[in-house]
């Protein structure tokens, strides 16, 4: 008896492949009861990876204009005119009908944004204003003092840019002297322009045919931003 118990000899090889090749069949089974929802589980991990965006840029203020002490800053046209009710604005009207500003944004900016006063002030008599971006008309703006209320409507511009009106303000007899029983409208307008650091020109125009001390197309309080997503 106790030879047989020292004995090291025997088939246990023959039970150990067995064993082992039942844990196999075993692994192989539960494999295929679970890939699929592993599979799904890693198709969802990858989709949510693959959408998030690393910031590399902060939004940042590359320009403010608000033509204080008669500076306008890279804005060519239109007349810096002291408004009563306003202060200072680069103001459009038959004495300068047109302005533009020249704007680049840096490629690390997915999106420019510009930000701004627009108003109509006074006597309008069914005249326009216009604000474009790149030639391309993304604010227009009539009224007729002889009719409460003015009419603003805004377009897609190119390359899919966007216009936000922000707030409306209706004012009596702050524009220009003279006129002290007409209203002003004012708006503040955002425009989100797609970035790929190419030139943007920013334009202001008025049909208005009087000077500015009878009635205007104002911009005022600008500001430009570089920003990661509108």
């Amino acid at each position: 008896m106790r030879r047989f118990i020292e004995d090291e000899a025997g088939a246990v090889t023959v039970d150990w492949t067995v064993l082992t090749a039942g844990l196999v069949g075993l692994g192989l089974a539960t494999m295929s009861v679970v890939s699929r929802g592993v599979q799904d589980a890693s198709s969802d991990i990858d989709a949510s990876l693959r959408g998030i965006q690393i910031v590399t840029a902060f939004d940042t203020v590359l320009g403010a204009f608000d033509f204080s002490n008669g500076s306008r800053g890279d804005w060519v046209g239109g007349d810096i005119v002291n408004i009563p009710g306003f202060g200072e604005v680069l103001a459009l009207s038959g004495d300068s009908a047109a302005a533009e500003l020249a704007l680049t944004v840096g490629q690390e900016h997915a999106y420019a944004e510009i930000e701004f006063d627009m108003i109509m002030g006074d006597s309008w008599d069914g005249e326009a204003g216009a604000i474009t971006i790149n030639g391309e008309t993304v604010v227009l703006g009539s009224q007729n003092h002889l009719v409460s209320g003015a009419d603003v409507q805004t377009f897609d511009g190119p390359e899919g840019s966007t216009v936000s009106i922000l707030r409306e303000n209706v004012t009596s007899g702050t524009g220009s002297p003279g006129w002290t029983s007409q209203q002003d409208y004012t708006y503040r307008v955002r425009i989100t322009q797609a970035n790929d650091g190419s030139p943007i020109q920013l334009g202001a125009a008025t049909t208005l045919q009087q000077g500015a001390t009878d009635e205007f197309f104002g911009i005022d309080n600008v500001e430009v931003r570089g920003v990661a997503r509108p």
